[in-house]
Parts: structure tokens; sequence; C-alpha cells
């Protein structure tokens, strides 16, 4: 049952815990979009084999592993600087001093020593995913976990803007060091927030981390847990993660060149998923997550019948950027309520290890949809693919509409009408019933 409690003394307010979040979200991943979108393109302009740029895009899967390391984060942690506080100050400085290192090294000549650097670096940014993640489950009250997520979706998209567009931009304008070191100030950003909190007051509240092998071993014994995870997220977003990611291949088989694909799909459809990802985090508050996974999802099967015209061969750039805005929008709107849901389900003493996999499931999926429907797309076409996408797309809304009753209970779908101004706090990282 959910409970009314007074507020915790020296606890931060609703605005400065979200304040932490979205710092927290909008730097964890700006080293991947630098890698992705910047250094790679650099390199192959400074000459790089296009086949060896290919295989060193794989490092990046480094960052899916972090389930391994992640009971690690909650098992241990510094007493005197608090147990998650510990680890995001270590990991946020470790960020910066890497980013910065990049500068020491050159593109073209030194190509593989930056790509072991870059590996360092994504070990160390997937530590500080773990522990932003775990900090902000037992951080948020339930009626502000919308909020936190949509901040987390449009994380991602910041990480695109800033690290492929913004310091791609400087690198043109003042080259390489002044690039990495542009870098290494935005992920310094979040270095302030976390030096304010005090991790001690506001969990007060919340039982200890604590994990074993047999915490781990419980995370799929609930039902709920299996319903979501197994279930439930891959029947909401595989049509659309399917369309989604053919986007970018159908411009380019109609001709469009990388530069100008950058800019409709890389900047354009970042900056949709940013506002996209926080309104539907606003929207999550208000409406529940009931309703607004309904919603969310109905944009999802739009935005996937949304991208037929494209495969149709209407590529005129009006209609490019209102698909691809569209697509982001939808992206970034569909992942705020499942991670929103998913923090429901954790638990507060394993929450880094239980929000990880959840992460890493959905991660999975997104890998095994987009490139399922890239190969059905060089045997049957665009169109049909496209077409199959949507329909799988609404089957799917339809099953998670009729199966969300077993994962959501009424006391966490009802969170929405929460009203913090009356001083009132709610367990955070329970499962309520």
């Amino acid at each position: 049952m959910t409970t009314s409690r007074p507020p915790i003394p020296g606890g931060q307010s609703r605005r400065g815990r979200l304040a932490l979040v979205a710092a927290l979200y909008c730097t964890q991943n700006l080293s991947l979009g630098f890698f992705t979108y910047a250094f790679l393109t650099i390199a192959q302009a400074r000459g790089v084999p296009l086949a060896l740029i290919g295989a060193a895009a794989g490092i990046a899967t480094l960052l899916t592993l972090k389930f391994l390391w992640a009971p690690v984060v909650d098992r241990f942690g510094s007493r005197r600087l608090g147990h998650y506080r510990g680890w995001l100050l270590l990991t946020q400085s470790l960020l910066a001093i890497g980013c910065a290192s990049l500068a020491l090294f050159d593109p073209a000549t030194q190509f593989t020593t930056l790509l072991a650097l870059f590996a360092v670096i994504f070990v160390v940014a997937a530590t500080q995913d773990v522990a932003a993640d775990a900090a902000a489950t037992r951080l948020l009250r339930p009626d502000e976990r919308g909020l936190g997520n949509g901040f987390q979706s449009a994380g991602s998209s910041v990480a695109q803007v800033v690290g492929g567009g913004v310091v791609l931009v400087v690198y043109q304008a003042a080259g390489w060091q002044i690039a990495a070191l542009c870098l290494a100030a935005c992920t310094l950003v979040a270095l302030p927030f976390v030096l304010r909190w005090r991790e001690e007051a506001d969990e007060r509240d919340v039982p200890a981390p604590r994990v074993t092998l047999r915490t781990i071993g419980q995370f799929f014994g609930d039902r709920r847990v299996r319903w979501w995870s197994l279930a439930l997220i891959p029947a909401y977003s595989a049509g659309f993660t399917i369309a989604y990611n053919l986007v970018r291949p159908m411009l380019v088989t109609d001709g469009w060149d990388e530069a100008t694909i950058g800019l409709y799909v890389v900047i354009g459809g970042s900056l949709t998923g940013v506002a996209a990802g926080i309104l539907a985090g606003v929207y999550i508050a208000r409406i529940g997550r009931r309703p607004a996974l309904l919603w969310l999802g109905g944009l999802q099967v739009l935005a996937t019948f949304g991208t037929l015209p494209i495969a149709l061969g209407a590529t005129w750039p009006w209609l490019v950027l209102l698909v691809v805005a569209l697509s982001n929008a939808a992206f970034a709107a569909a992942f705020a309520i499942i991670y929103t849901i998913s923090m429901d389900l954790t638990r507060p003493e394993s929450a880094g290890t239980d929000f990880t996999l959840f992460t890493t499931i959905t991660s999975l999926l997104m890998v095994i949809s987009g490139g399922s429907g890239l190969a059905l797309a060089g045997t049957f076409g665009f169109v049909p693919v496209i077409l199959g996408a949507g329909v799988l797309s609404a089957l799917g809304l339809t099953v998670v509409v009729w199966n969300i009753g077993r994962v959501l209970d009424d006391d966490i779908q009802n969170t929405h009408h929460a009203t913090p101004s009356t001083g009132s706090r709610e367990p955070r990282g329970t499962r309520q019933r």
C-alpha cells in the first residue's frame, strides 16, 4: 500500500532531484555520440580505411556488457562519499580525464591507440550508467519517475546533438585537440550536481544496497518482471524498431549523401527526440502509466506507418524531415514509458543491477529487431517490411493493452495523483501493492 510520510530532513527538493537526474542522463552518452557520429567520420575523412572503421564500431558493444559488473556497483560503495554518489564522482571525473586524453593522439596516425582509449572510456561510461540508474531509481518518487525517465530518453538525443553535432562543428573550426577538450568540458556538466547531492539524507528510508548471487537469481522470479521484460517490451517496441532503423538505409538507397542524412536524421531528429522525451515524461506524470502506454504506443504505430512514403520513394526534404521528426518523437516517448515502468519494478537494494538487466534486454531487442528488418528488406524490399512492421506494431500494442494489468498494479498506476506540495513522500524504489 502507498503511504505518506514527512519530508526527510536535509533531503533535496523535487527540483534538485530532477536536476541531478537530468544532468546525469544528459551527459552519460556523450562519449558514445562523439565516437559514433564524430570520431569515426573524422577518421574516415583523414584516410582510415572504411573496413577498419566498420570493425572499430563494434567497440561500442562494451556498453551493453555493463550487466556483468552492475552487481559490483550495487555491492560495493563508499560510506564516506555515499554509495552511488562515490561511484558517480569517480566515473564522472574519469570520463572527463579520458575525453581530455583523446586530445593527445591523432585520429589518423594513432587510430588504434584511440580505439583502446575509447574502450576504456566506454567501460567507465557503462559503470556511470549503472550508478546513475541506481541513484535515479532510489532517489525519485513514483510520481517523479515519468519525468526522470523522460530526461533519460532525451539524454540519448542530447548525446547525438552535442557529441555528434556540436563537437564535430568545433573540430571543423578549431581542430581535434579543441574538440576533445570541448567534449571533456561537456562531460563535467553533471559533476557540480553530484557534489551537491547528499545521498545519505535522501535515502534514509530506502534499504541499503546489497546484491548477492541469490538476489540476481530472484530477479526473474517475479511474474511481473517476466511478463514485462520478456513479453510486453518486445511486443510494444519490435515493430516500430524495425521501421525506425530502416529510415537511414532508405535515404541512402534513394541517393542521399551522408552529410545531408546527418543534418536531417542526426541533428534534426535528435532535437525532436530531446523535446519529445521531456514532454513524454511530463505526460506520463500527468495521466499515469496505463493511459500513457496506450497513447504513446499509438504514436509508435503512426510513426511506423509514417515511414511508408519514404519506402515508396517520396523523399522530398520537407517530408523526410516530418517523418524523421515523428519517428524520433515516437522513439523517445516510447522509451520514456518503458524505462518508467521498468524502474517501478526494480528492487531498492539492487537497483543498479535490476535496471541494467531491463536496459540490456531492451538493447538486445533493438539490435535483433533492427538487424532482422535490414535483412528482410534486403530480401523482400522496403515496402513489404514497413507494412509488416506496422501491422506488428499495432498487434503488439493490442497485446500490451490487454495484458498490462499483469504488470501494473493500482498503487503504481495512480501515483500521478500525488501532490508534492503537501510535503508527503511516497516509498521509492519499491514494488508497491
